[in-house]
């Protein structure tokens, strides 16, 4: 839905009554929804528990001066036909700024590491032919049959999570390799007969993709759009997008107020939180949670119906962590890199190469390392310091440029599965049945409790998620009549170190 339709229905259906709404989180779900609620004449403040402001969009300058190279840590792509996104970023008066994000497997001088063995990007699919053989070498099979499998290898072990890189395997050897030999693969060859066009052919072969396992199904859906050559980027970063979002809302933004418990009564929620060693205690006429619910789960939740409470215990979250290198040049560029990634293996999986031009007095930056799932918790597991080493050791085998002296001058990353206030990367489908039944539920209010975020859209780990909800959310909240208005109050008690620690 557009959209400028779905604000259209929420002014439609605004009541008379102004309304005073509780949002929890100070990230772009909440941003959006105390900008939009507040364009309707309601009252918002914001609750942030940690002391950032921005959630999942993470942009990390290295410096102080604007024009400081960057690297984000969160949230880094936008999809060209995730509207709800751009539309935001127009409001925000951002669209300037909107460039073209060179993505995995569009720069074919990149690298890939195949056991320990460094090839071109543009190589890899021959190569992988003549190390695995196998099914890629099996005459049963035609060259173009081969080639594709082994495509379609490359773009799933370099983006995919060990689980299903296996699945991808099991699957090509009992029957998808009939099933590609079944099909005229020559249309989606591009021009130089090498590279293929995974967007068109997963489009147009839906039967294909049904033949897979589920996982590896909702998997391909994903990398689809990961490799989109459509995909975009904020120039200067997207926190410029909460930045600009934050200087248009009225709302008061109190971070460091970590919520510790949520209980759902007649007519209003109280919510309980920390402030400077103090547990207090706030009764709200509505509230708005866009807190992941890896976090709720800790918290104490008091008048939630059973559906409730299983679907915020049981939404799969998916780990994801990041690392960085301030670095003193852009030495890449002399190998004839001008963005994209390379696959640096080992589990470090890809390494992004900046497709924006930053100041060279200032140095560049690497995106040495983007992980998911098992790869991810095993470098999140990592002190910063040995995750940093290792990364750099493993990268060095791509490019020994990084071992050399003051070549790497600031390191910078994120876990987001042992983040305390994400404790994940976003929510994941893979393995998800009935993913839409599941978010539509994850999103269902309680009472005067309404929930939005990523976890609560068919949008899962984009922006675009994040939105989408808050606008249903929005539409939902100043829709709903409550009987009884409630006045907010607050009123609190000091709590030990004990208590804190264990809160």
């Amino acid at each position: 839905m557009e959209t400028k339709f779905m604000l259209q229905m929420s002014e439609l259906a605004n009541t008379e009554t102004k309304k005073h709404i509780t949002v929890l989180g100070a990230g772009v779900a909440g941003l959006v929804a105390a900008y939009e609620l507040e364009k309707m004449g309601h009252t918002v403040d914001i609750m942030e528990a940690s002391n950032r402001i921005g959630g999942r969009i993470w942009t990390h300058r290295f410096g102080e001066e604007k024009d400081a190279p960057y690297a984000e840590l969160g949230a880094m792509r936008i999809p060209s036909d995730h509207q709800h996104t751009l539309h935001y970023v127009r409001e925000m008066g951002l669209a300037d700024r909107l460039c073209k994000f060179v993505t995995v497997f569009e720069e074919q001088n990149a690298f890939i590491n195949v056991e320990g063995k460094i090839f071109k990007m543009k190589d890899a699919p021959r190569i992988f032919q003549q190390r695995y053989q196998g099914i890629f070498t099996d005459e049963r099979y035609s060259e173009q049959t081969r080639l594709f499998a082994a495509w379609l290898k490359t773009i799933v072990d370099t983006i995919s999570p060990g689980d299903l890189r296996k699945s991808l395997d099991s699957d090509l050897k009992s029957h998808l390799m009939d099933e590609l030999e079944r099909l005229d693969l020559s249309p989606y060859f591009l021009e130089d007969g090498e590279k293929i066009d995974l967007q068109r052919f997963v489009k147009e072969n839906p039967g294909f993709r049904a033949r897979c396992s589920k996982a590896l199904d909702m998997f391909l859906g994903d990398i689809v759009v990961e490799t989109s050559s459509d995909l975009l980027q904020i120039k200067g970063g997207t926190q410029l997008l909460i930045d600009r979002l934050v200087d248009s809302v009225k709302a008061e933004i109190n971070c460091n107020r970590p919520v510790v418990g949520i209980k759902v009564k007649d007519g209003y929620t109280q919510i309980d939180y920390l402030e400077d060693g103090e547990r207090k205690t706030r009764n709200c006429e509505y509230v708005l949670c866009t807190i992941p619910f890896t976090v709720m789960r800790k918290m104490e939740l008091e008048g939630f119906d059973s559906r409730k409470i299983d679907s915020i215990h049981n939404t799969v979250y998916c780990p994801a962590t990041k690392v960085a290198f301030h670095t003193k040049e852009n030495f890449w560029e002399k190998q004839g890199i001008k963005g994209g990634a390379s696959f640096s293996g080992a589990g470090v999986r890809q390494s992004y190469y900046p497709s924006v031009k930053f100041n060279p007095e200032r140095g560049s930056v690497m995106l040495a390392s983007y992980t998911i799932g098992d790869d991810a918790d095993r470098l999140g597991n990592m002190s910063d310091s040995e995750r940093h080493n290792y990364v750099k050791d493993v990268v060095s085998k791509v490019h020994p440029e990084l071992q050399q002296q003051g070549m790497i001058q600031d390191v910078a990353s994120i876990a987001w599965g042992n983040y305390e206030w994400s404790a994940g990367g976003c929510t994941i489908h893979w393995d998800d049945s009935n993913h839409t039944a599941n978010y539509l539920e994850a999103a269902r209010p309680q009472n005067n409790l309404f929930f939005a975020g990523e976890h609560c859209s068919k949008y899962p780990a984009w922006i675009q998620g994040s939105i989408e909800s808050t606008l249903e959310a929005v539409y939902d909240i100043v829709s709903h009549k409550d009987t009884v208005p409630v006045k907010v109050t607050t009123s609190s008690k000091a709590i030990s170190k004990k208590e804190l620690v264990t809160a």
